[in-house]
């Protein structure tokens, strides 16, 4: 009989042949014997950092669909309900970022993210909500195609749904329908990080020192031996209790055990354990403010490094599903997140990099200022907003010279004048 709290863990569903809970599935396995389950592994500052680096960031990146015109441009469709949908409100009770945040999360923990597309006013699309990884189990029929079962963990009731009914994003899979489960590939590096954080919790609370030992000459019972501990450690275990006077009699003593080396060593091997967990998400470590290998130099270079090897493959997972589950196939939509803000520099060096984008003339000060947020230009008559033209600014800068006559192309006037002057 499995007690009502025990049934709440959640369980994979997926696994051939039984039923398995995420204990029995992840625990089993953990070198250290520290439970490591997707509930454990946030408890876990290291994992619960980087989750919430990658869910966070990609959740703040602006989402638009757009609509091809050609080979080379493209527009935004934001004629069309799934705009809204995809951008701005996926569901009644969630804004865009919550969605894709919770998005990430299930992606981080569980390998698996299940969003199921609900029809209304605003079209075959109308709202797309989460379902728990852990409850679903994913079927390949004989002609290739998915269907989904899932079984809420709250009240057991099952449903089946259609693969057209599923918008399912994977992270590593091996057999290209379920996604492997993070937790699970890192429970070593979990269950390391987790084991030292209770060890050092326990440490410091009995003052950073191992135990006492209490011994005398005298022999004596098993009850007695163990009233004087349960005596001594209620009345000096603890901080709040470090530094208390001790009174002992009958030849009793107290011998300290001093920290060993590894005890001592802490840091450093809690360090490597933040470095393992950094490499299961592939997260650069100065992203959860380890800063001891990082310089005012390689920063920047370290953020390019995020954006492109960290961030950009859980973009592209999920623009792809997007893509085959939600969209048309004839391929004229696609969905896409906006990077830029990931890239953008300090005030000065974005400043620079637009005025060599529009000395070259692959930018016009209007799309700067529509990248600003600035909004189109006040004329010089009415303070109003109104229309400029959008010239280079080298191009300003010659009309503006020949206008004043100062043009290193053509003489000026003067220059004539002077030189009739110094001839005759």
């Amino acid at each position: 009989m499995i007690s009502q709290a025990e049934s709440a863990v959640p369980e994979i569903k997926w696994l051939e042949g039984r039923m398995s809970r995420w204990d029995d599935l992840v625990s089993m396995a953990a070198e250290t014997g520290v439970r490591v389950t997707p509930e454990t592994a946030m408890k876990t500052a290291a994992f619960l950092a980087c989750a919430r680096v990658v869910a966070e960031t990609v959740a703040s990146l602006p989402l638009h669909l757009y609509r091809r015109l050609d080979d080379h441009n493209s527009e935004r469709a934001k004629d069309l309900p799934l705009y809204n949908v995809l951008a701005r409100r996926p569901n009644s009770w969630q804004t865009r970022y919550e969605w894709v945040e919770q998005m990430c999360l299930h992606l981080g923990f569980y390998g698996n993210s299940y969003q199921v597309k609900v029809a209304g006013d605003r079209g075959s699309v109308d709202q797309l909500y989460a379902l728990h990884p852990s409850g679903m189990k994913v079927i390949q029929e004989d002609d290739r195609s998915l269907s989904y079962v899932y079984t809420d963990p709250q009240t057991g009731r099952q449903r089946a749904y259609r693969g057209d009914q599923i918008m399912h994003v994977r992270w590593l899979s091996f057999d290209g329908i379920h996604g492997e489960v993070p937790v699970e590939l890192g429970r070593d590096a979990i269950g390391l990080a987790r084991a030292l954080e209770q060890y050092a919790a326990t440490f410091y609370k009995n003052n950073a020192q191992p135990g006492i030992i209490l011994h005398t000459d005298q022999a004596l019972p098993r009850e007695v031996r163990e009233q004087l501990r349960d005596q001594w450690e209620a009345a000096h275990r603890g901080p709040a209790k470090a530094g208390r006077t001790a009174i002992l009699s009958n030849g009793l003593k107290a011998d300290s055990v001093s920290a060993t080396n590894q005890e001592s060593q802490l840091a450093e091997l809690w360090m490597q354990s933040l470095l393992a967990i950094c490499r299961v998400w592939r997260m650069p470590p100065h992203m959860i403010q380890e800063l001891g290998r990082a310089t005012w130099g390689n920063l920047q270079s370290e953020m390019v490094s995020f954006e492109k090897f960290t961030i950009a493959p859980w973009l592209r997972r999920i623009e792809g599903a997007i893509e085959r589950d939600i969209l048309p196939d004839d391929g004229e939509l696609y969905a896409e997140f906006l990077v830029e803000g990931l890239l953008r520099g300090d005030i000065t060096t974005r400043y620079q990099a637009y005025e060599i984008a529009i000395r070259n003339m692959w930018m016009t000060p209007a799309e700067v200022r529509q990248k600003e947020n600035l909004g189109p230009l006040q004329t010089p008559e009415n303070d109003s907003p109104g229309e400029v033209e959008d010239t280079p600014a080298d191009v300003l800068e010659d009309e503006a010279e020949v206008e004043a006559g100062t043009s290193e192309d053509e003489p000026s006037d003067t220059d004539d004048d002077e030189a009739a002057t110094n001839g005759g």
